[in-house]
Parts: structure tokens; C-alpha cells; sequence
């Protein structure tokens, strides 16, 4: 059993909740009455610097149990910077911290930072139970709120990733972006996110494109996987062939050609020349109207698809693709 300890500008540390079963009956003997305890007071030393006064009110808090909850929540609302901040510290240490999870939630609003970034810890414990009420605060008006229920998800970890992949499918582009960086930060642990990630690049927000393909990269799921996904995107069945619905995919994956050097904008080379004669205009159009690195990618792979294209190129493509034209097999 031990004391998990968080450091923030104002706290020490942040107990976790599994001090409760630290305490059980070893202080009990030698408590205050339960009528002689005051919740203000007991929140007050919750959110001490001295960590011998913070696990004394912790046991006292033990002693009360559940009974704590609606004292605490209603501290949580209307009493002052520090017991507030104790209160919320003091809804994570309850036998069912989930019962306060509305008051947790409102705290993110908290006018007093400190008090937010421990509401945000606490609801971070409480793992996949807050996940899916968090995940809807990351369209909060309130830029603190977005900020603190990301903090909370990513503490969460892997907890979180089924409410991350749920919210990939919000119009909000904004949202699903931040869900997608999150996503990203997990690493090879959000490998299942990665279909739902792929399906999340049908978008015209250029800038959210760029941190959902960045997600991808960081989990560094299978090649093959990613590639038969790519294939995939903007079709309404998961079950045709490339060549059936590859036209579809084109322009998506033309844009992945402007993240030169990254693992994504390979795989979507090597799926636009698999798609062949379909990829033609997305590719076009990334020759005439691309980035730097989108029109010289899309005009290698148009004329290794189409060898007569070659005549078609801007002069100065021309001159780039000079003696570097190689087969893609090769």
C-alpha cells in the first residue's frame, strides 16, 4: 500500500485514492469522535503543504467513509480557494469517488487553477468511468475546461482510448483533433484506434488532417494495416478492393504526400501507386496546385503511373524529376 504523490505549483503532492487502503483500522484507536470532525477543517489540511498534516486529515476523512460525499461536494462549490481545492482532493479519497464525479466535472470551471488541475488528477483516477463525460468537454467553450479534460484523459491513458475513439466521429474538427493528439501520446498502446484514425483524415481541416496523420505516426501501427485502411477511405463498405474504390481515396491520400519523410506519407505513396489510372487526377491536381512536396511526389508517381504524363509537367517538375525518375518496384 503506498501514498501515490503529484507535484503542482501550490501542493506538494496529491493523494491518490489509494490511501484508503492504507489507513484502514491502524489509526482508528487513537481518531477524533466522528461528531467532533469538521469537514472545512478536515478539507483545509487536505490541501496543506505538510504531508504529516495532509495524512491526518486523510484519516480522519477515512473514518467518515461515504457520509463525506455531500459535505464535500457542496465545499467543492462554495467555499473557499484552499478548501476547495481540499474538497476536491477529499471526493478522490471516498470509498466511491465516482459519486462525486458531477462536482469533479464542475470543477474544471474552478476560478482557482490549482483547484482545476486537482479536479482534473481526481476524474483522471477515476478511469474509464469519466472518460466519456470528459471526452464531451473538450468542445467546452471555456478554452480552461477543454485544457483541464484533456490533462484529466491523458492522465487517464489507455482508459481512455474507447471515449477518444468515439469522439473521432464528431463534426467538431477541432475536437476530433485534440482527441487524435491524444490518441497519439498513448503510442503503440492506442493500436486499435488506428482504423477510426484513418477514417478521421476525411476532412477539409488541413491543419486537423496534419495532427490526426502525426497520431498515426507516433502509434506506429502495422504498415500493411495502415495501407489497406488508406485504400479504404471515403468508401461506404470496409470491403472493397483497391481498384474498385481507389479514386475515392486519391485526393486524401495526395494531401499525405505534402508530410515528406514521414511514415504515413510513404505508406500513401505506395497505395496511390497500387491504386494506378484512378489516382490520376488527385495527382493532377497535386502537381498543379499541391505544396512543394505534394507536387513533386505526385509528379513522380504520375508518371510511373502514366509515362506519357511526363510531356504534361511543369517545366520546373521536369527539371526536378531529371535522372531521379527510378521504378517504384525497385
Amino acid at each position: 500500500m503506498k501514498i501515490v504523490k503529484r507535484q503542482n505549483m501550490v501542493l506538494d503532492t496529491v493523494l491518490a485514492p489509494a490511501i484508503l487502503f492504507l489507513l484502514v483500522f491502524a489509526w482508528s484507536a487513537h481518531a477524533a469522535p466522528l461528531q467532533d470532525i469538521s469537514i472545512p477543517d478536515v478539507a483545509m489540511r487536505l490541501a496543506d503543504k505538510s504531508g504529516d498534516i495532509r495524512l491526518t486529515a486523510a484519516m480522519e476523512l477515512d473514518l467518515m467513509g461515504q457520509c463525506a460525499l455531500k459535505p464535500l461536494m457542496q465545499l467543492a462549490e462554495h467555499g473557499s480557494p484552499l478548501q476547495r481545492r481540499g474538497a476536491v482532493i477529499g471526493l478522490s479519497l471516498l470509498p466511491s469517488p465516482a459519486l462525486g464525479m458531477d462536482t469533479l466535472l464542475k470543477s474544471l470551471n474552478d476560478t482557482d487553477v490549482h483547484t482545476r488541475s486537482l479536479a482534473a488528477h481526481s476524474l483522471g483516477m477515476l478511469g474509464k468511468t469519466a472518460a466519456p463525460f470528459l471526452v464531451k468537454r473538450l468542445a467546452d467553450l471555456r478554452p480552461h475546461v477543454r485544457d483541464a479534460a484533456a490533462f484529466s484523459l491523458k492522465l487517464m491513458g489507455s482508459n481512455s482510448i474507447p471515449a477518444l475513439i468515439r469522439t473521432l466521429q464528431t463534426e467538431d474538427s477541432a475536437v476530433r483533433a485534440k482527441a487524435a493528439w491524444l490518441l497519439g501520446r498513448l503510442g503503440p498502446s492506442a493500436q486499435s484506434a488506428v482504423p477510426a484514425l484513418i477514417r478521421a483524415l476525411e476532412t477539409d481541416d488541413i491543419r486537423a488532417m496534419h495532427v490526426i496523420a502525426e497520431a498515426i505516426d507516433l502509434i506506429g501501427a502495422d504498415p500493411a494495416m495502415i495501407e489497406f485502411e488508406l485504400a479504404l477511405l471515403g468508401s461506404e463498405s470496409g470491403t472493397c478492393m483497391v481498384g474498385h474504390i481507389g479514386n475515392k481515396a486519391s485526393q486524401i491520400l495526395t494531401r499525405l504526400l505534402g508530410r515528406g519523410g514521414t511514415p504515413l506519407a510513404q505508406m500513401a505513396f505506395r497505395t496511390l501507386a497500387e491504386i494506378g489510372k484512378d489516382a490520376l487526377p488527385a495527382l493532377r491536381e497535386g502537381v498543379n496546385h499541391g505544396t512543394p512536396g505534394q507536387r513533386i511526389a505526385s509528379a513522380l508517381l504520375l508518371v510511373e503511373i502514366d509515362p506519357d504524363a511526363v510531356l504534361t509537367l511543369p517545366e520546373d517538375l521536369r527539371e526536378t524529376l531529371s535522372g531521379v525518375h527510378r521504378p517504384i518496384n525497385q
